[in-house]
């Protein structure tokens, strides 16, 4: 369990580190509507992951029935809270929605490949 949490904790300031100069280099590079569209959509895709690895982490311990009562329901919390974000960003126009929008696919993109690296190919939680 704690080295679990350490593990979630390393990987997390690791991709944070990396999102953050991503972001850093967005900001020389777009405009401040585009920068703000982009580091919304970083910041929104590192807290899915996050909450997507503390899930497993409970779903690990769990009966192998109860596992997809909580995949199901992690699923179905980031596409609640997708929906109401891309709601807010289009009725709210403070933020490029294309710029949102592309930026959000290629972070969930990159951060659900590390998931999948990461837990289903045994770097996490399965670990012995």
């Amino acid at each position: 369990m704690d080295q679990n949490l350490n593990r979630i904790r390393n990987i997390s300031l690791i991709t944070f580190v990396v999102l953050l100069v991503i972001e850093f280099a967005c900001y020389f590079l777009f405009s401040m509507k585009d920068f703000f569209g982009i580091l919304s959509s970083g910041l929104l895709t590192f807290l899915f992951f996050i909450v997507t690895l503390l899930f497993y982490l409970r779903a690990a311990k769990s009966q192998l029935q109860s596992k997809l009562k909580y995949l199901l329901a992690i699923l179905l919390a980031k596409i609640i809270v997708s929906a109401i974000a891309f709601y807010l960003v289009y009725r709210f126009n403070y933020i490029n929605m294309l710029a949102f929008l592309f930026s959000f696919l290629i972070f969930f993109t990159l951060f659900f490949n590390l998931e999948i690296v990461l837990i289903y190919r045994r770097f996490l939680f399965y670990k012995k």
